[in-house]
């Protein structure tokens, strides 16, 4: 088919817009550098280190650790303990020699939560006070005093207690529901899962117990566990760090411990203590109240069918009525009629039989919701979102979701703070962290030139405010406690506001990035969210005008767009571009109102099909996918007359597999994805791609051609050209 194709025919696939995207292709080992450094180290990574020579073998190419050494900051931090001596003698405190592997000194040192700064922790000395979601490097001297080289394989167990009975491995990379602890990352809110080397000339101690030994390199572990092996040689000593982070289920004032499995035994262990749980202090006026036993008699409005009220509520032109116990009075969601007083208040709040925190009459958040908002108490009928058969359930090991976790019993709150998302890695998603009901409105949201207004939906709940700075820059986040726009209210979960979710170095199609960054109206292009888009050309407008399959809104080059334009509920069937979009759950992967393939590629043989890219077709038209003419369509549609040559005429010019996130793949007709990766923005495009017009980024299937991926975009004087391989073909800068 490309025989067909004139010197113009380039890689670009297709212009569609939409929202995918989840983080960038991966180098063996991190620089410490930003937070959005799309190259961290690969799971697995196992530098070999000589310690004869100090050296690692070239094949792992690993970066030293660039914290190993006291923070460089030329004004002291007064509130860091004193760094420890240079070369304590370690005869100090003597080990019993004998050949083998020995641990004999620990270090705990304490990071802030941004990852700028590192408080040193004294040798040997137990750390008290530990918090949670911080990140703590624990450190140990390993001593070889052998007359053989030996492998070390550095693993990190923990146990309870100061001296304690049973050991267990430390969880890596994200928190496991009942450990106290996990192998965090070491580099503040921008996740990354890597190891580095610890230069001999970075170690804490010079010498060791072992008169005859050398220093040799180290491993510094961060989302790793275990750490790659490493050799010792005869008489050599070096040192083995890994970060790790206190859970929720790490109980207030309790004692820990932290060993390396081998050596077996130690003899060293590292020892802490939690600190005390932080009080809460409550508002003039409040009091704490009475635990009550959960086996009381439920309250008489509250039967197995729920509130009986429910099911007299009426809807008129005015508020909803709400009649509970013989009395009319309005809705527990009409702001203007609810007082202290109210009766409507009983429907949610049962004060001396409360199955729930704040008196609710359930014991969950979203079982109280659900009273009502199943179809009978309520014309939203919310529940069945989450109870339909067609909805698959999340799979984090894949970042599959399809529903926000409302019904998880586990998806709960940890603190009674607004702030409790700040740069840490608890998030959830009770109905209450979208939702206010005492302030919810049926007021639409409105459109403006710097995003979409609050609906009354979401009227009172927090959010995250941005300033943004320059292209691919994080932006400086503010707290709200309400959100004046939509996107707002998403940020306080999917921007750098919280810590993002570990990266799987092998599936960058999985990645949670920093959607702030994404959109910031300074990048090169962006989806128009913030605001409008910076194509404005007439065969934009002309895509957005066109017809196309299940399309539903008609915007133009000058529209801001909501986030629920692309994630919402899969059973939504002609919404208003203003209207009610929820995006509680959908049967499509990543809450998308339609399906959109980013994922798997076209195997050979299997044509084009509009269902592929229906998410796309929401808002632009689909007569240059179908065009296969080689040209531009009448109007004019699209910057690239071969979208419909790619994703119907190149099936079987490549021999990869399916598999976008596989260099090399592809062997049918591409999808949209493969140029458009990033469909947020193109400010954290993969393998070190320049951020280009048109949401333009290659997936990782796409290799370079020379040395480069690389793409410019045509003009109404220049063609434009694609230098990258693609599906078997070689594009050395190919005109367009």
């Amino acid at each position: 088919m490309f025989s067909a194709l004139s010197k113009r025919s380039g890689p670009l696939f297709g212009l569609c817009l939409v929202v995918v995207g989840l983080l960038a292709a991966i180098s063996p080992v991190i620089p410490a550098a930003s937070a959005v450094d799309p190259t961290p180290d690969p799971a697995g990574a196992a530098p070999s280190i000589d310690p004869a020579a100090a050296s690692v073998d070239p094949a792992a190419t690993p970066t030293p650790d660039p914290t190993a050494a006291p923070d460089p900051t030329p004004t002291p931090d007064p509130a860091a303990s004193p760094a420890p001596t240079a070369n304590p003698d370690p005869t100090a405190s003597p080990v019993p020699a004998g050949p083998g592997l020995r641990v004999t000194h620990y270090w705990i040192d304490t990071e802030n939560d941004l990852g700028t700064r590192v408080t040193l922790g004294s040798m040997d000395t137990p750390l008290g006070g530990m918090d949670r979601f911080v990140v703590y490097r624990v450190r140990f001297q390993v001593v070889n005093d052998g007359d053989t080289s030996l492998a070390l394989a550095p693993s990190l167990e923990f146990g309870a207690g100061a001296d304690p009975a049973s050991w267990a491995p430390v969880a890596t990379v994200d928190p496991v529901d009942g450990m106290p602890f996990y192998a965090a990352s070491d580099d503040g809110r921008g996740f990354r899962v890597r190891t580095a080397v610890i230069a001999s000339s970075s170690l804490r101690l010079s010498t060791s117990d072992d008169p005859a030994a050398a220093p040799a390199a180290g491993v510094a572990s961060a989302g790793v566990n275990p750490a790659p092996t490493i050799t010792l040689a005869a008489h050599s000593f070096t040192e083995v760090q890994f970060s790790v982070r206190a859970t929720v289920s790490a109980d207030w004032t309790a004692a820990y411990a932290f060993r390396l499995r081998q050596p077996a035994g130690g003899p060293l262990v590292a020892a802490v203590r939690m600190r005390t749980e932080p009080v809460f202090t409550l508002p003039p006026g409040a009091t704490t109240g009475v635990q009550v036993p959960a086996t009381l008699p439920a309250y008489p409005l509250k039967s197995t069918g729920g509130i009986n009220a429910r099911l007299a509520s009426t809807v008129t032109s005015g508020p909803s009525v709400y009649p509970l116990g013989g009395v009319s009075s309005t809705s527990p969601h009409d702001n203007l009629g609810m007082t202290l007083t109210s009766d409507a208040c009983a429907a949610c709040h049962i004060p001396h039989a409360a199955q729930g925190p704040y008196l609710r009459a359930t014991s969950t958040m979203s079982g109280l919701c659900f009273l009502c908002h199943d179809g009978t108490g309520s014309t939203y009928d919310v529940k069945s979102q989450w109870t339909s058969l067609s909805l698959p359930a999340n799979d984090a090991s894949t970042r599959s979701y399809y529903s926000h976790p409302a019904t998880d019993p586990a998806s709960t709150h940890v603190s009674a703070q607004n702030a409790e998302f700040a740069g840490v890695l608890n998030r959830h998603a009770q109905c209450a962290d979208c939702h206010q009901p005492h302030v919810a409105t049926d007021a639409v949201p409105a459109g403006t030139s710097s995003g979409w207004t609050a609906s009354g939906a979401i009227a009172g709940a927090s959010g995250v405010a941005v300033t943004n700075g320059a292209a691919g820059a994080s932006p400086a986040y503010t707290l709200t406690s309400t959100s004046a726009k939509e996107y707002e209210l998403c940020f306080k979960c999917h921007s750098g506001y919280t810590t993002l979710l570990a990266q799987d170095p092998s599936h960058p199609s999985r990645w949670s990035l920093d959607k702030a960054v994404e959109l910031n109206p300074a990048n090169v292009s962006y989806h128009p969210v913030e605001a409008a888009g910076k194509n404005q050309e007439n065969w934009m407008q002309n895509s957005l005008q066109g017809a196309a399959v299940g399309k539903l809104w008609a915007f133009s080059t000058t529209s801001v767009i909501r986030c629920e334009n692309c994630h919402g509920s899969s059973s939504a069937t002609s919404p208003a571009v203003d209207g009610r979009i929820d995006n509680h759950a959908s049967a499509n992967r990543g809450i998308l109102l339609r399906n959109y393939r980013d994922r798997t590629l076209k195997a050979t043989g299997a044509s084009y099909s509009t269902t592929d890219f229906a998410l796309c077709y929401l808002c632009h038209a689909e007569l240059p996918m179908k065009d296969t003419s080689g040209g531009f369509t009448t109007p004019q549609m699209s910057n690239f007359e071969f979208h419909g040559l790619h994703v119907s005429g190149i099936s079987g010019n490549g021999s990869g597999g399916t598999d976008i996130d596989v260099a090399g793949a592809g062997q049918g007709n591409a999808v949209c994805a493969e140029c458009h990766f990033r469909i947020h923005g193109d400010a954290l495009a993969v393998n070190g791609q320049t951020p280009a017009p048109g949401l333009v980024n290659f997936a990782p299937n796409v290799r370079p051609f020379g040395g480069q991926i690389r793409f410019v975009q045509a003009t109404a004087t220049t063609f434009g050209t694609c230098t990258l391989t693609c599906h078997g073909k070689q594009h050395d800068a190919l005109e367009y």
